[in-house]
């Protein structure tokens, strides 16, 4: 049986997993991008924060219109590819937008394989907080 957080503490869990999702995403995104030789340290923090910034602007945008995000068609593992692809597009442009001295193949790939982890970490989040 599942349970939901929906008590009036239950949105400050959820405001803080939030938290706590971004700052491990940004953080295995900017690894992703040093590994993948992408950017350096500094560089790669920046970029992953950014991207990360704004991919969650269109989150809560889907979430604004829909009022979900997680249960966007019958199939959850459709809804979980359209926001793969989503968050892979957003977050290529932001890092296309900021170093346009890198091939767009190079960003693309990268953008694809640093949200792979993210997403990973993320349905593990997202299992973890249904009980």
């Amino acid at each position: 049986m599942r349970l939901f957080l929906l008590d009036a503490g239950g949105a400050g869990l959820v405001f803080a997993a939030l938290i706590i999702f971004m700052i491990i995403a940004i953080t295995t995104e900017a690894i992703t991008m040093l590994l993948m030789k992408y950017n350096k340290v500094g560089k790669a923090f920046l970029d992953s924060f950014l991207a990360n910034i704004a991919s969650l602007a269109v989150g809560f945008v889907l979430f604004t219109i829909l009022g979900t995000v997680f249960y966007i068609t019958e199939s959850i593992i459709l809804t979980w590819l359209i926001l793969y692809v989503l968050t892979v597009a957003v977050e290529f442009l932001v890092l296309y937008l900021l170093n346009r001295t890198h091939p767009r193949n190079k960003t693309l790939l990268t953008s694809a394989v640093m949200n792979i982890v993210s997403y990973i970490i993320l349905y593990l989040f997202v299992e973890g907080i249904q009980i």
